[in-house]
């Protein structure tokens, strides 16, 4: 019997399936097609994915196929029909991870360095042409049957400690739990259109809603030499109507894209929704990304969010099933995930109703309260939202910070220099100003030591050096002198130097990790 079975291998299948075979935990996988998809749906993730794959080993393979939003011209902008501009939103920037705020891919590329590792990883097993057909579950276990799509009369069985269904919007794992999506509402139909200019273009703006109401469109990149556009469905108009390879060449010509001067690579009309399951967790049966929550993609969060959730599960199946944690640590995943994801699709709806909006009254009325909010920052849309997480019991809510994401910065140790990941070490990590390793108890020493958590002061005299001041401004920000990091990068809790003891012991009680057994007389360690 397996640790895990992951349903989907899918970009969110396959990266929890690293996350938990990093852990040390046994990994089945189940595709119901029958090979790896080979074009692209997601074009983009953010500084945090990056930081999350950063600590998977993969960013020195992944970089070439990556192509970070930085620089003077890559910006995100929403213009009118006359190509004013009504906003622009800040992407321009580093993100708290320590990477570009933003980072376009070209799906396949990014999903077969996954697939690489994966094949390469001796307790991970993909199995493709299996698709799920029955669940059931008792105290200890579940039991799962699959068929072979292309031989409906096959019959294949498999059992795991706990299972993860991440099979998409479609997905077989929430319909036999019997979940049903919560919706906003929000529904249009886009035909999503993928090309290969044949020459290198400077494309300014980088990303740009165009907000014309004859036809709103997206303009975004899609990796190295790739750019998306993405076209609303009109009232009247049918999807067989859209869904064409000659209407999308007839909508790409007015952007100088043509068939002498690109290559069609891809067509589809997806419809944009806001919506979420209530409960994410059934017994040992999880469920993640897609087949959780799905949002209209104009923050481009739909994939990051999924990756969120896949290692959200991974460190707490880790530390259950490899540690010894309390099971109870489980139960906290899907209140914190929810209540994060919601706020951001929300606000990806929010923007999806501004962009679809075609008639001339109520478009007329938003072009001048964006232009007016041009002039005053302070009545504008923000950059994606970094939310705080759902309070479930696994972070202490009281603190500065607590439940929101972490930073990561340059630091020096040792003679070498680097992002803390690299340097230092990722999972659990207390990163303090103050008096090093004499600021901790003996207890708090053996159970950081129990976590294999990463420590790191930042003081005078310290042993790690913040090169660039990214956590002395972040502890200012805070007003404290020690944060707890998770290993899904979130902050446990804050605290002063005389109460990180504190700060610890209440970790300890959440993680509720069996006690150690003293060593034996002569016996190492």
């Amino acid at each position: 019997m397996k640790d895990v079975v992951i349903v989907g291998a899918g970009p969110v299948g396959m990266f929890t399936a690293l996350q938990l075979a990093q852990r040390g935990l046994t990994v089945d996988v189940y595709e119901r097609w029958g090979t790896f998809y080979p074009l692209p749906r997601a074009c983009g993730v953010d500084h945090e994915n990056i930081r999350q794959l950063q600590g998977l080993g993969l960013m020195e393979e992944l970089a070439p196929f990556l192509e970070p939003v930085i620089g003077p011209d890559m910006t995100y902008q929403f213009k009118d029909a006359d190509f004013e501009t009504l906003l622009q939103i800040d992407w321009n920037r580093p993100g708290a991870s320590g990477w570009a705020q933003v980072n376009q891919f070209y799906q396949p590329d990014f999903e077969g360095v996954m697939l690489r590792r994966l094949q390469a990883t001796p307790n991970v097993n993909v199995h493709y042409n299996r698709q799920l057909v029955g669940l059931e579950q008792d105290v200890n276990h579940v039991a799962l049957e699959f068929v072979d799509p292309e031989n409906p009369g096959s019959r294949f069985r498999a059992e795991a400690r706990y299972v993860i269904g991440a099979d998409g919007a479609r997905s077989t794992t929430r319909e036999l739990l019997g979940q049903k999506y919560i919706d906003l509402g929000f529904a249009y139909d886009w035909l999503v259109v993928d090309v290969i200019p044949h020459e290198q273009r400077e494309w300014k703006p980088y990303v740009m809603q165009y907000l014309n109401p004859d036809r709103p469109t997206t303009l975004v990149g899609s990796g190295p030499g790739r750019r998306r556009w993405e076209f609303m469905r009109l009232p009247g108009e049918t999807i067989e109507q859209l869904n064409t390879a000659e209407m999308a060449w007839e909508l790409l010509a007015r952007w100088d894209i043509t068939p002498e001067s690109a290559t069609l690579e891809r067509h589809t009309v997806y419809t944009f929704r806001g919506s979420w399951v209530d409960q994410w967790k059934h017994g040992r049966v999880m469920l993640a990304g897609d087949a959780a929550h799905l949002m209209p993609p104009f923050l481009a969060q739909g994939l990051c969010a999924g990756m969120r959730d896949g290692l959200a599960l991974s460190w707490r199946l880790g530390a259950v099933l490899v540690d010894g944690a309390s099971e109870d640590l489980l139960e906290s995943y899907g209140p914190e995930r929810r209540e994060h994801v919601v706020e951001i699709i929300r606000q990806a709806v929010e923007v999806g109703r501004l962009i679809c909006m075609i008639d001339p009254e109520e478009v007329a009325a938003r072009d001048a309260r964006m232009k007016a909010a041009m002039k005053d920052p302070a009545l504008g849309l923000k950059p994606p939202p970094e939310p705080r997480l759902g309070y479930a019991g696994a972070f202490r809510h009281e603190d500065a910070g607590s439940g929101c994401l972490s930073f990561q910065g340059r630091v020096g140790r040792n003679g070498r220099e680097g992002l803390f990941d690299d340097v230092v070490g990722k999972g659990w990590q207390l990163l303090m100003r103050g008096q090093g390793g004499g600021s901790l108890g003996r207890a708090s020493t053996s159970f950081l030591d129990q976590l294999g958590a990463a420590v790191a002061d930042f003081g005078p005299g310290g042993d790690t050096e913040d090169m660039d001041g990214t956590y002395g401004d972040w502890f200012d920000r805070l007003g404290v002198d020690a944060v707890l990091v998770r290993p899904d990068l979130y902050v446990f809790g804050s605290s002063s130097i005389a109460g990180v003891d504190a700060l610890v012991a209440a970790a300890q009680k959440v993680m509720a990790l069996p006690a150690r057994e003293p060593a034996r007389v002569g016996q190492a360690g």
